[in-house]
């Protein structure tokens, strides 16, 4: 799964996203094993990026938080992607719960 983590990496920064940040909950009481936090610039931003994220993903429901766009989370199973606008990751902050966890990739 790690090797699909840098994969979904690549794709998003691809996608535009910024300050992707991957964490490893694996040993956590969680029920997925990993968590995406990445940032978009807008709300409007953030619901085309939804649009495409579900095309790609195959995701058959909007995922949570689609409506009001400020964040969206997208639950696939052993991952789950939170994307946000600047203002709700810094209010929210989940990068701070999670930063013992953290997973880094070397860029090639």
């Amino acid at each position: 799964m790690i090797n699909q983590i840098g994969e979904i990496l690549t794709y998003l920064s691809e996608k535009k996203c910024k300050d992707i940040s991957a964490y490893d909950l694996s040993k956590e009481e969680q029920s997925y094993d990993y968590i995406i936090l990445m940032t978009v610039s807008s709300v409007s931003n953030n619901k085309k990026l939804a649009n495409i994220l579900m095309k790609d993903f195959g995701l058959e429901k909007y995922p949570e938080g689609y409506n009001r766009g400020e964040w969206i989370i997208y639950d696939l199973g052993e991952l789950v992607i939170h994307s946000f606008i600047p203002q709700s990751r810094e209010k929210y902050n989940l990068d701070r719960l999670w930063q013992s966890k953290k997973i880094s990739f070397k860029k090639d």
